[in-house]
């Protein structure tokens, strides 16, 4: 168990780490944002949806004179550094503080949402877990061979430790030069820790989530730059040739994807989602440019071919094929040439178990279910790491259980900092995974696509004045031109 992270400039503004139900994001905050549970009367700016959250919790002000906090009379209170505030009472935060949202007494990482300020932060970061139910001692430090190691001079070799003692969980800081900090105190002696427990090192934070811990996985370039790779869309527009005439099928898409986000693109019928897809991935190239971390995959696409991979909603699996060596030999002809026999064996391996076909692994391809076959569908791509994931309607024709499955498995592969990018139009069940949605419309006037919204998923209920996001998809065939404009800033 050994898991590196490197430490690389500090970036300063007011930011918010909310740790809920073993998932872990940042928000910027900036001016009055309001935090508790949306319902049908009112929509709050962060929705964390928790029974055990009011409606109306709290409310986040920041400003030139700093950032705030005040509980608006919850049920169940706001917790500031272990101590209850007073509702109404407005508190002023500083980096580290930490507020808690307890469902009684925290018992799994359902019962306790945790939120972090920070105003020195990595510039970006991925969520990283480490299991606690199969050891009893996790080591933090610079050392290469700690559980957790973190490459950075402000780090000491051997930082701190989580240990068990008595049956139970605690801290120990190991002589740092600059600190261990239990929801944001400095810690002097080992302590036990509960669950929702925040533990800042620098400016990278580790939650204690009872079986596990979730904390800050900063990735870096070679040369030791915060990592955070970006895809950028810019399309003038995309058209085809009909007899005589030229007709435009989208138009002015401009938007950003990032490492770590998972992406869902709605729309109706016509409005260019596959065709958006297509001319990113080159197969239908638009007048425009698409930028890989600022390497145009037009024009410099085999420097980056192998960092990004389509899954489509159809596969052409050999249905005789085993499990097992439907994967290998998709490794053999996907992964170096020079590498080992025994690594791509074990990397085979890894991929089973992570999409959870190790049970299947000798069945044939033609006696899976549908979710066994799309999960199959998905490693196979997955097998040559590529950075960019885009799929297209993975959900279609699978029940229930098994997209809420799947997604589960996409939303952990974009937590290692992949990009994900999926198609669908079943999203209300899976909606908690996505980080942002991409809204297409196409215009009655000249049937064309355009992008109506782009931004997070509890924006994009505020813009379209829903709860859910299937219905979005109504609202944008009912007045496509309205909503395209609305996103323009043509009206209100």
């Amino acid at each position: 168990m050994s898991n590196t992270v490197l430490y690389s400039e500090r970036f300063f503004g007011p930011q918010l780490l909310i740790v809920k139900g073993g998932t872990m994001k940042s928000v910027t905050l900036d001016g009055e944002v309001t935090v508790g549970r949306h319902s049908k009367e009112k929509m709050v700016d962060i929705d964390l949806d928790a029974d055990f959250v009011s409606r109306a919790h709290g409310k986040f002000m920041c400003g030139t004179n700093g950032c705030f906090y005040m509980d608006t009379h919850s049920s169940n209170g706001t917790y500031y550094n272990g101590t209850r505030l007073e509702a109404g009472a407005v508190q002023r935060l500083t980096n580290g503080d930490v507020l808690h949202i307890y469902n009684g007494s925290p018992q799994t990482a359902d019962d306790v949402i945790t939120m972090i300020m920070m105003f020195d932060h990595p510039a970006g970061f991925t969520a990283q877990t480490i299991d606690l139910t199969e050891t009893t001692q996790v080591n933090i430090g610079r050392r290469v061979d700690a559980d957790i190691t973190v490459s950075s001079q402000a780090i000491s070799a051997d930082h701190a430790m989580f240990f068990v003692s008595e049956g139970r969980w605690a801290l120990a800081d190991k002589n740092s030069t600059n600190g261990v900090f239990l929801n944001n105190c400095r810690v002097a002696a080992p302590v036990y820790i509960n669950v929702g427990d925040c533990i800042r090192i620098v400016n990278i934070n580790f939650v204690f989530l009872g079986d596990r811990i979730i904390y800050q996985n900063v990735r870096y370039d070679q040369q030791g730059t915060n990592k955070c790779s970006t895809l950028e869309i810019h399309i003038v527009q995309r058209t085809v040739r009909k007899l005589f005439s030229v007709h435009a099928l989208l138009r002015d898409i401009n938007v950003t994807f990032r490492s770590g986000e998972m992406i869902l693109i709605l729309g109706g019928s016509g409005a260019g989602k596959t065709t958006l897809v297509n001319a990113i991935l080159g197969y239908e190239k638009a007048e425009g440019k698409i930028l890989y971390d600022n390497i145009d995959l037009y024009a410099d696409d085999e420097t980056v071919q192998n960092k990004i991979s389509f899954v489509p909603q159809s596969d052409l699996m050999r249905g005789f094929d085993s499990v097992y060596h439907t994967l290998r030999n998709a490794a053999q002809l996907k992964l170096p040439d020079d590498m080992p026999d025994e690594e791509i064996e074990k990397k085979v391996y890894e991929t089973l178990t992570l999409f959870k076909l190790d049970k299947v692994e000798s069945s044939l391809v033609k006696q899976l279910s549908g979710g066994e076959r799309k999960r199959l569908s998905v490693a196979i791509e997955y097998i040559a790491d590529p950075e960019v994931f885009f799929l297209d309607e993975p959900d279609s024709g699978i029940d229930g259980h098994y997209t809420v499955q799947l997604m589960a498995i996409l939303r952990k592969i974009a937590d290692e900092g992949k990009i994900i990018v999926i198609i669908s139009h079943g999203a209300n069940r899976i909606a908690h995974n996505f980080d942002k949605v991409l809204v297409l419309a196409k215009s009655k006037q000249d049937q064309c696509g355009y992008v109506s919204f782009f931004g997070t998923v509890e924006d994009s209920y505020k813009f379209f004045d829903t709860d859910n996001l299937e219905a979005i998809v109504g609202k944008v065939n009912d007045q496509p031109d309205y909503f395209i404009g609305k996103f323009k800033g043509l009206y209100s």
